[in-house]
């Protein structure tokens, strides 16, 4: 049976970046609406390429590009970028009761 969770790729940044950086703002969006996601980090040094450490093959091969964040759905869909990715957390019902009574 698949995971019935998300995973949301980010880079190295993740919670610590900056409040404006992508993958912080999709990462407190998902914790907002409480919903249960597991995370990768896909990327380490700098977002320009040439100044990156180690490659984005993985994630490429993971979501079908090298840009993060991305979200894959446990159907196999992947949202990528930011926009898109915060554009489904608000379309999702809050779980934030939920995840409170599991815990």
């Amino acid at each position: 049976m698949p995971d019935s969770r998300p995973t949301l790729y980010v880079c190295h940044g993740d919670d610590e970046g900056p409040r404006v950086h992508p993958c912080r703002r999709v990462q407190e969006a998902l914790r907002a609406k409480g919903i249960e996601y597991d995370k990768v980090i896909a990327a380490h040094g700098s977002p320009i390429p040439f100044l990156r450490k180690g490659s984005r093959d993985e994630l490429r091969a993971a979501t079908g590009d090298k840009k993060l964040p991305a979200l894959k759905l446990p159907d196999g869909t992947v949202l990528k970028h930011s926009k898109a990715i915060l554009s489904w957390v608000s379309e999702q019902p809050d779980n934030r009761a939920q995840a409170a009574g599991r815990s």
